[in-house]
């Protein structure tokens, strides 16, 4: 899922992990559930597209961060591994809660066959049946 700077567009299946991860604005206080993925430390200054260093923001959280007003440091992937600021770096409170585990139930497990697209397998969209079994 991380695809360091490989790019720096978040993947579809990245941000479906980080949105599911932080279940709305991590920002202290609020609870807006639209929600936009923030690089951490920031794609010019090196920063990565992996989970630690993604974060999600409300449109509102997100422009005051590139307005400088809010400062974000810190770890995506713990819980309590994100600090929040204001503009003269005092903090904002305890950062929004992050679920313990990053990965969602419906993502297939490792499996020792790779798919020709690459995509999990996901085997209750999958009927295995015999030939003779197929209606003609």
């Amino acid at each position: 899922m991380n695809v360091g700077r490989a790019q720096h567009i978040v993947p579809d299946r990245t941000r479906t992990l980080v949105e599911h991860r932080d279940q709305g604005c991590r920002v202290p206080g609020c609870d807006r559930r639209t929600v936009q993925v923030h690089h951490i430390v920031h794609w010019e200054n090196h920063g990565p597209t992996d989970t630690p260093n993604l974060v999600c923001l409300c449109r509102g959280h997100h422009r005051m961060h590139h307005q400088g007003r809010l400062g974000i440091e810190g770890n995506a992937d713990e819980p309590d591994g994100l600090a929040f600021t204001d503009r003269h770096r005092r903090p904002l409170g305890r950062a929004g809660p992050a679920p313990p585990d990053l990965t969602p139930d419906w993502i297939a497990p490792p499996s020792t066959w790779t798919p020709p697209t690459g995509e999990p397998i996901h085997t209750k969209w999958v009927d295995f049946t015999h030939p003779q079994d197929w209606a003609i």
